[in-house]
């Protein structure tokens, strides 16, 4: 497979159908979170973070778990903890 020139796949079709449910911005949205505050938090770009609620690109699980640990990092102490199929359920 040839990365662009951003150092990114370009996701597949097949791909798509399998990162359809991705909920990673109605969860973001729903914390009252902006993109560039998870990109703290989660220490991943806000373009990775951008572009993949927009379900452009299909990050490395590395970066994946990355997104859930800064999630859960900025939920109130009451809120229950998000698993990662929680965000990313189509894996």
């Amino acid at each position: 497979m040839k990365k662009e020139k951003n150092g990114f796949i370009p996701i597949e079709s097949n791909t798509l159908k399998k990162i359809e449910l991705n909920k990673l911005k109605e969860i973001r949205v729903g914390q009252g979170l902006t993109i560039t505050a998870l990109s703290k938090s989660a220490d991943v770009s806000t373009k990775v973070i951008s572009q993949t609620e927009r379900m452009l690109i299909d990050p490395t699980l590395v970066t994946k778990n990355k997104i859930v640990k800064g999630l859960n990092a900025l939920r109130s102490t009451h809120e229950k903890l998000l698993a990662y199929k929680d965000v990313f359920p189509d894996f």
